[in-house]
């Protein structure tokens, strides 16, 4: 493959997974911060229905047994009913736009170990959404959140170190935490842990692996990644150059909502208006 193609298919492919590629540099060639975009400008934070779903308030006798605030120290923080609680209340106030008090019960919910609270607080001070923008401490939830071993924490803690927002950038820190998440089979973090092989940042250089990891989310019906292996296929990057397999990605690919894979479909199939 010519160097004109290689750098159309790593473009195609890099910007599919939500990522910018600036010319052909390598992992070590690509500066720590610069005024332009790097190879790592990654993907923008998950929608709000990402998040962790939300539970389910206890029954009223229950809320009126204890006061907030009651210590009781023999209960783990992650099995404390009162978080459980504490987010149902938090999200209500949320929901009515009530944001001081949403912040303070999301934060004594996640206090008492509720990873669904941390998960919302980060993605609240990561977009401005309630509160004022402060992406180091988005960065400080999404890290409690990943240390409980939840994948989407993982995945969200990725992606502040590969853009560096909140903490210096840090390649290797974010192909560990992108591991992590996709090792439990959340296909955001195996596709952009795919991207991060295909440009070489924090891991080796390895188009095999790449596809690899694209087919795991592909499997799973992730619309982007299947864009992707028709990508592969028709560009033979990683596998076998064949492009009806590549129509075959391409078509599971629109219908599971990837707008990408629209244009090579119709272009593969002679689709003429």
């Amino acid at each position: 493959m010519g160097m004109q193609m290689r750098r159309f298919f790593l473009g195609m492919l890099l910007t599919a997974a939500g990522m910018v590629l600036v010319g052909m540099v390598a992992a070590d060639e690509v500066p720590e911060k610069s005024g332009e975009a790097s190879a790592a400008e990654t993907v923008q934070a998950a929608p709000v229905g990402e998040q962790a779903p939300q539970t389910t308030a206890p029954e009223a006798e229950n809320e009126a047994r204890e006061a907030d605030g009651a210590d009781d120290s023999d209960t783990p923080p992650a099995m404390d009913p009162r978080g459980e609680r504490d987010y149902a209340k938090g999200m209500a106030a949320y929901n009515r736009a009530y944001y001081s008090r949403a912040v303070k019960l999301l934060e004594k919910s996640a206090g008492r170990g509720h990873v669904g609270a941390m998960l919302k607080l980060g993605q609240m001070y990561d977009t401005g959404d309630g509160v004022i923008k402060d992406l180091k401490a988005a960065f400080s939830w999404y890290k409690k959140a990943a240390e409980t071993g939840d994948a989407l924490g993982e995945y969200k803690l990725s992606m502040m170190y590969l853009r560096g927002q909140g903490v210096k950038r840090s390649y290797d820190e974010a192909a560990a935490w992108l591991k992590k998440s996709a090792d439990q089979g959340y296909p955001r973090a195996q596709t952009n842990y795919g991207s991060l092989h295909l440009a070489g940042l924090g891991v080796d250089q390895d188009f095999v692996k790449a596809v690899e990891w694209f087919q795991k989310a592909a499997d799973q019906n992730y619309g982007e990644a299947q864009y992707l292996m028709g990508v592969a296929y028709e560009y033979g990057e990683g596998v076998a150059q064949d492009k009806e397999k590549a129509k075959e990605w391409y078509r599971k690919a629109v219908k599971n909502g990837s707008g990408n894979a629209t244009g090579p479909l119709y272009r593969l199939e002679g689709y003429k208006r």
